[in-house]
């Protein structure tokens, strides 16, 4: 380059990531820039990284051997772990110790239990937004709320609970002390009806209506529960990981600002559907 049509690097760095912070799919590209970019842009990479195929799973599992454990702690900030990863427990429990300032953090869908995550769990302080399976963690009903994980977790997505989930399982959610936000993917309407009843602090209750929902399904929920704060949305666009960190943030939002338009009259009070916009 002319160091007379140079621009300053801070610019230039500026430039490069926001184009790979905009434009994801660049960024495999913009590595083979130049050495300086490779620098700036690797870290993005890593930023949201999902583990959902063995051939991700292996190459994360080389950057492991090959980077200090600073580079991961410093970077990663969400991270899905899905079923198809192939990673053994031992695997993502390492990896997991190797990201201590993550955000948000999900598991595929599996009913095998995580035995031992618990003290891995211990470390991660700082996720506001999970997804999974609290009977992973636990291998059942009996759920320790006061465990340091739960306590910073604001937004939780709960991929399986039993139908007939007890009532110690729906205290446990209510003394997180800073859970605001619940989404069921499983559920039956006296389980809807209990948490709302008790989750006190709860400022939005979302239900995922399967693919193959029918507006039984929805008429179901809608003559039964009369709470403002739950609303449902269609799942279809939500199965896996797909952008599961984004669209989350905006499937929150979108609810949030749903919600209030019905405290201010806007909406039906009833009204519950929202449509997926994404």
């Amino acid at each position: 380059m002319d160091a007379e049509h140079a621009l300053p690097l801070d610019l230039e760095r500026e430039i490069f990531e926001t184009a790979a912070l905009s434009y994801p799919g660049t960024r495999p590209t913009l590595l083979r820039v130049s050495r300086r970019v490779l620098v700036w842009i690797e870290p993005l990479l890593y930023r949201d990284s999902s583990i959902d195929s063995p051939k991700i799973a292996g190459a994360i599992a080389r950057a492991m051997e090959l980077k200090p454990s600073s580079f991961f702690s410093g970077n990663v900030r969400h991270l899905h772990i899905g079923s198809a990863s192939g990673w053994s427990k031992q695997t993502r429990y390492a990896f997991l110790r190797l990201c201590p300032n993550l955000v948000s953090l999900s598991f595929g869908y599996t009913m095998q239990p995580l035995n031992g995550i618990l003290p891995v769990l211990a470390g991660l302080l700082h996720v506001r937004m999970w997804r999974g399976s609290l009977w992973q963690f636990f291998g059942g009903p009996s759920i320790d709320a006061s465990h340091p994980f739960f306590r910073t977790i604001t937004h939780m997505d709960l991929l399986h609970i039993p139908p007939n989930a007890n009532s110690a399982t729906v205290l446990a959610l209510d003394e997180m002390p800073a859970l605001t936000h619940l989404c069921l993917h499983t559920w039956t309407v006296d389980v809807i009806s209990g948490m709302l009843r008790h989750c006190s602090r709860l400022q939005i209750f979302l239900v995922l209506l399967p693919s193959y929902f029918s507006k039984r399904m929805l008429d179901t929920i809608s003559s039964a529960i009369t709470d403002v704060r739950c609303v449902v949305v269609a799942m279809g666009s939500l199965n896996e990981w797909n952008g599961w960190v984004s669209h989350k943030h905006d499937l929150w939002a979108g609810v949030e600002a749903f919600v209030a338009r019905k405290r201010r009259g806007e909406v039906e009070i009833s009204a519950r559907w929202v449509e997926p916009w994404w």
